[in-house]
């Protein structure tokens, strides 16, 4: 792997993978050690040496600056080996998955982005944030390299879009971009982040440019080509990589999606059929409703992420009931009357705020009747009586709501300054107890609320079988597979091999956990020996080498003695004799012949079993080299780190 011109992440199965990794659970980030088995597994030869890792969670403080968290997480891979000309930058963009802090654990943040940001053009804060995040690591590249740099994009699904805008926004920035399974760039994103664009689309439509709802007005169409012809040359090095049964390649049928650069489809699940096919078959009318429903919304999500969104559409704060919840809950009326009177009175505050937005929750429950079936028929066949079942619980939300309206009137007008304030400790006592019980009626209800949106998601879940094969068509492990070589399938991110025995049963190794535990095995057996070598150096030391030293030390003062026998004159106390010779007759044993064979056994011993053991962990990799020998690579991929 030498030269700056050949990209070292050079085919679609290593791009899939690695892209993979990005999309790790829980919290994994992508390592140079991910970096090097990958490019091992699908190579066979050994990666540049200089390979370091940037991941975005270590640059948050400088990209968000005090910024709202949009959710953008992304990652870096440098490669760099000066003598061998190879300088290249990999930017692997990931879009908003569960990151920003919400309430639901489920809670689709991915869609919802590509649905506000992307299909409204109405939300730009994780493009922003991506490019921020790539424009300070490059220079943090460049200032330590003497090779000119190359630098790749790579994305998948919302980073897929947002590789792709970041190409186009940003005159050669990527020598290549490559888009997994992505979302498409559309053109009211791009009019909302590019100025340039933006008044040469007025100017031909000859719309208002300061009204910039007047973009929906355009026919799709007609936006579709003059932006594709306007982004064509410096979209020329896009490459789509797409599953023909992904939902996103299908979504691109909407309304203001573009197609730029070059495509290579692929067919995952021949027994599925696309569900492009229905979203062409929806009316522009549909769309254009749809389209503006979710513009209404888009403010919100920008400015409180999911919660904002939720507190727009339904008028009900989650974080605000959360907070109140866990304030009452520790609460106590004896301990402190006057915090007992401030938790009181902040608490009607919030609640007659959320009186107001549950009024306009009611005005807008019309208009999600109406576009929820739209939104529906295109990933789900819904039956006569699951439509009843969501359009029961529509109508059950507005008498719910208006309940709850009701039960706050009354929470109000319990909760007068002259009842808060009796000097009356009973009666006092009395009131904040009716209180107390009223919020939790109230908190109640809510979730009898919240209930009948589980019921419709649930309604909405056992029929949506094909938007289910969709988006598993959209996941990067079913590209990898897709992708797979004759005998090879991954999970997991996981290589494994396999084939059909001389029995006719499948048989199947994870060749990544093998080498896995092939190499830690080995390295084990290693650095045991180097322990057991430097114990057997310090025994040799404290017992053989001592002995040795103080017997050679003993022999010089005897032969000291013997040679100059008047200086010991004073030892033997004879002030009026001399001294004219010493001799010495030593007899100095030696170590017992046990202090060295014991020492010889337990080296034996415990080598022996070394070996034992490298033979076993050896035996693994011998087997799979056998058992699979149409794998030419196999014996590099075992040995190369």
């Amino acid at each position: 792997m030498g030269s700056n011109t050949v990209e070292i992440i050079n085919t679609d199965i290593v791009r899939a993978r690695i892209a993979e990794l990005e999309y790790g659970g829980g919290g994994t980030l992508i390592t140079e050690e991910d970096i090097r088995r990958i490019l091992i597994e699908e190579t066979g030869i050994e990666p540049p040496q200089n390979i370091k890792v940037y991941h975005s969670k270590d640059y948050k403080k400088q990209y968000l600056d005090g910024e709202f968290d949009s959710g953008f997480d992304g990652t870096i891979i440098h490669f760099y080996d000066a003598e061998k000309g190879i300088n290249q930058a990999y930017t692997i963009t990931r879009g908003s998955e569960h990151n920003e802090k919400d309430l639901k654990d489920n809670a689709p943040l991915d869609w919802i982005y590509n649905a506000l940001g992307i299909y409204t053009g109405e939300t730009t804060n994780q493009y922003r944030h991506a490019s921020l995040f790539n424009k300070i690591v490059t220079s943090e590249i460049k200032s330590k390299t003497s090779v000119e740099l190359k630098n790749i994009g790579i994305g998948h699904s919302l980073g897929g879009n947002l590789i792709q805008m970041l190409h186009l926004l940003n005159s050669n920035l990527f020598d290549n971009v490559y888009a997994i399974n992505d979302a498409p760039p559309s053109a009211y994103q791009l009019a909302k982040l590019d100025r340039d664009f933006y008044y040469e689309l007025a100017n031909f439509f000859e719309f208002n440019r300061r009204d910039f709802k007047q973009i929906y007005t355009i026919p799709p169409k007609d936006l579709k080509a003059f932006a594709e012809s306007y982004y064509k040359e410096q979209g020329k090095n896009i490459h789509h990589l797409t599953n023909e049964e992904d939902m996103l390649f299908a979504a691109s049928e909407l309304r203001g999606f573009l197609d730029l650069g070059s495509r290579t489809m692929l067919d995952s699940n021949p027994d599925f059929e696309s569900i492009r096919e229905r979203i062409a078959n929806l009316s522009d009318e549909d769309l254009y409703e749809m389209q503006k429903f979710l513009v209404k919304y888009a403010p919100a999500y920008k400015a409180g992420g999911y919660d904002g969104l939720i507190k727009a559409m339904t008028g009900i704060d989650l974080v605000l009931l959360q907070d109140l919840k866990s304030e009452w809950e520790g609460f106590s009326i004896t301990d402190n009357p006057v915090d007992t009177l401030d938790s009181a009175w902040e608490t009607m505050k919030k609640f007659d705020e959320m009186a107001v937005s549950l009024r306009d929750f009611i005005e807008q429950l019309p208009v999600l009747a109406e576009n929820i079936p739209v939104i529906l028929s295109i990933f789900t066949d819904l039956t006569s009586e699951e439509i009843s079942v969501i359009e029961g619980e529509l109508a059950g939300m507005e008498s719910d709501v208006i309940e709850i309206r009701s039960m706050i009137t009354d929470l109000m007008s319990m909760s007068t300054m002259e009842d808060l304030l009796t000097l009356n400790p009973f009666t006092f006592f009395e009131n904040i107890k009716d209180i107390k019980e009223q919020f939790e009626a109230i908190d109640s209800k809510i979730n009898g609320l919240m209930d009948r949106f589980d019921k419709i998601f649930a309604a909405i879940d056992r029929a949506k079988l094909d938007f289910g094969a969709a988006v598993e068509g959209h996941s990067l492990q079913q590209v990898s597979n897709a992708l797979a070589k004759k005998g090879r399938r991954y999970e997991g991110g996981n290589l494994i091999l396999y084939k059909t025995g001389a029995d006719g049963k499948k048989i199947e190794v994870n060749l990544s956990s093998s080498v896995r535990i092939y190499q830690r095995g080995m390295d084990s057996y290693e650095a045991r020996e180097e322990s057991l070598k430097r114990y057997q150096a310090a025994y040799d030391a404290v017992f053989l080498d001592d002995f040795e030293t103080r017997k050679r030390h003993l022999l010089s003062q005897i032969q000291d003695m013997e040679t100059n026998p008047r200086a010991f004159r004073s030892v033997f106390n004879l002030e009026d004799s001399e001294i004219s010779s010493i001799q010495v007759h030593e007899h100095i044993p030696p170590l017992p012949p046990a202090f060295a064979d014991r020492m010889e056994e337990a080296v034996h011993h415990f080598q022996y079993q070394f070996d034992k053991g490298r033979r076993l962990v050896t035996s693994i990799k011998t087997s799979i080299e056998k058992m699979f020998n149409e794998e030419k690579d196999i014996a590099a991929i075992f040995e190369l780190r």
